[in-house]
């Protein structure tokens, strides 16, 4: 059994284990404290060990308490936010307590007193149901809703990061889907129209489609894929791209590092340079200048990205990057805590720089020296 088992499951086991273990830590705790002596003589006497433990006839009281604050009137009254009948009923069980405290002192002292009851001290007759019924059942009440409410918190925050998870994997999935369509769609009408006017392009185009597809379809599921296979699908896009805008497009890619040791998430650095290119071509008459670099350095992976003929609106309607937002969505859970992004848009040129940390062994406080230069630039 974890730690996060014996504190968060739900089995039976658990839940049994544990609440059998926190009541043996209370009736230890109660025990100690209520067995300390006034000297040292008391140590060596026996009648402090016996008072003690003939006040642990109270814990029955504490137990009450806590479980029916905590299973009926915290769900029922308390998160319901019916407060006014929390407080009544909440008076109501420490009256309860001080009632069932009194008697228990009562028959105690019936079982193993000489004297009447109302012969004895005040500090065993009124004090003691008062500070083990009244006090310590009120405190365990408290104590018992305050760690249910905490508990209740963190597993509905664990439960809002799974869903928050759940839906950004689900738009990740929609993300790998949204490359295809527009892409794939483009890409047939070109060929289709290389095929007919018999251009020398076309077994070449149709080679680098095809290979493209097999990547979406195939390795797109994978956690991880070797760097040299996501560069490879990033030049054949590239290079599909040249083949159906001839001269439009003027591309410079440069690498740097050791990239066969690397891997990646796949189609993290296709979509981004696919979204660049989607957004620039949007004009018929202007070039498209796209510049690439991709470097390696301690353990990180970094893609410097640059595009002419970005554009912020179109007829007048800004521009919501959706696309780009959704691919640096996917690269912010498949990296949480391990990438950094930064983009630039000025004049219609646009940059992006994106640094993804694959081992933990550096920190993002420990930044290269690239990315220092970057933020100086």
């Amino acid at each position: 059994m974890t730690v996060r088992d014996f504190i968060f499951s739900d089995k039976v086991k658990h839940r049994v284990t544990r609440h059998l273990v926190l009541w043996a830590l209370f009736c230890l705790y109660f025990f100690i404290v209520s067995f300390l002596p006034a000297n040292a003589k008391g140590f060596t006497d026996l009648k402090t060990y016996t008072v003690a433990f003939h006040k642990m006839i109270y814990i029955p009281i504490s137990i009450l308490s806590a479980y029916v604050t905590a299973y009926v009137l915290l769900p029922r009254y308390l998160l319901k936010e019916k407060y006014f009948g929390f407080i009544i009923l909440f008076i109501g069980l420490c009256l309860i307590n001080l009632i069932c405290a009194f008697w228990l002192t009562k028959f105690f002292v019936l079982l193993t007193q000489k004297l009447p009851f109302d012969q004895l001290p005040t500090q065993i007759r009124i004090f003691q149901p008062v500070i083990y019924g009244l006090g310590l059942g009120t405190a365990a009440g408290v104590f018992a809703c305050i760690a249910r409410l905490l508990k209740i918190h963190y597993l509905k925050q664990k439960e809002n990061e799974r869903l928050e998870k759940q839906m950004i994997i689900t738009e990740l999935e929609i993300i790998k889907t949204h490359f295809r369509p527009h892409f794939l769609s483009d890409a047939l009408q070109n060929i289709s129209y290389l095929i007919r006017n018999r251009a020398i392009q076309s077994p070449d185009a149709i080679l680098k489609l095809a290979d493209l597809l097999s990547y979406f379809l195939y390795e797109n599921e994978k956690e991880r894929v070797p760097l040299e296979k996501e560069i490879e699908m990033v030049r054949n896009y590239l290079d599909l791209e040249k083949t159906f805008y001839g001269d439009r497009i003027i591309i410079n890619f440069k690498e740097q590092g050791d990239i066969s040791s690397a891997e990646i998430a796949p189609l993290i650095f296709v979509s981004l340079v696919q979204h660049c290119c989607e957004q620039s071509l949007l004009s018929l008459q202007q070039k498209l200048v796209i510049d690439i670099e991709i470097k390696t350095e301690n353990r990180r992976l970094v893609l410097l990205l640059s595009c002419n003929g970005y554009y912020e609106t179109i007829s007048g309607l800004p521009q919501q990057n959706l696309g780009l937002n959704q691919v640096l969505k996917r690269a912010q859970v498949l990296y949480p805590d391990r990438h950094r992004v930064q983009t630039h848009l000025l004049n219609g040129v646009f940059s992006l720089v994106l640094f993804l940390e694959s081992g933990m062994t550096q920190g993002m406080n420990d930044r290269p020296e690239m990315e220092l230069a970057y933020d100086n630039a």
